[in-house]
């Protein structure tokens, strides 16, 4: 990983991806775009054939670990 984004950034997208993926999950093809589904990239595309939605939270709960790996120091204001 390059450079180091603020934590709040991180759990922000992580928070994000994690609410896309249960979106896709709960309503299948209603949470994809109309762009989306007429380029053929349905909720199965997305959740099975090309699993991008998971791969999003791996990748921001590693992107977390790293920058807190030395802990956290709590904001003073």
């Amino acid at each position: 990983m390059g450079k180091t984004r603020p934590i709040k950034d991180i759990k922000s997208d992580l928070e994000e991806a994690k609410a896309k993926f249960l979106d896709v999950v709960k309503r299948g093809d209603a949470a994809i775009s109309k762009y989306d589904i007429m380029m053929g990239y349905d909720a199965d595309f997305y959740l099975n054939r090309c699993p991008i939605l998971p791969g999003h939270i791996i990748y921001y709960r590693k992107e977390l670990k790293e920058a807190t790996k030395h802990g956290v120091q709590q904001e003073l204001f």
